[in-house]
């Protein structure tokens, strides 16, 4: 019975990594669409693909052509350009507050770490929704 159970293990491990290593292409519809190249993420326009950066990458040049597109896009660039920051603020001040400060001052800092964290989040979710 385990060698079965191995032997079913397997294949269907075998079939998840064939599956995980297919690409899809989405058809031309000119929206902007998320694609995958070699596990970086692209957004693809009409044939178009630039790649997604850390503050939303060029997703305003290649929408710019559509006004309302475009002001969501900005608003996405400005919000990922405090969020992500701030979130990376607010991490090291929590690990800095839990490794070296003891104390009321330690539980002081990593309170205000978390609050920075927790508006940094609350900056890249806007900014996510503004970017689909």
């Amino acid at each position: 019975m385990t060698a079965v159970r191995v032997t079913l293990v397997s294949i269907a491990s075998c079939w998840l990594v064939a599956a995980c290593s297919t690409t899809y292409q989405p058809r031309h519809s000119g929206r902007v669409g998320l694609v995958i190249h070699h596990g970086g993420a692209l957004f693809e326009k009409d044939g178009r693909e630039l790649p997604v950066g850390p503050f939303g990458g060029e997703l305003v040049g290649l929408v710019a052509e559509t006004p309302a597109a475009a002001v969501h896009a900005q608003k996405a660039h400005n919000q990922f350009m405090i969020g992500i920051p701030a979130y990376l603020t607010g991490a090291a001040t929590v690990i800095i507050g839990v490794a070296v400060l003891s104390g009321p001052v330690g539980w002081i800092v990593i309170g205000a770490g978390a609050s920075t964290m927790g508006t940094g989040l609350s900056f890249m979710g806007a900014a996510f929704t503004h970017a689909v």
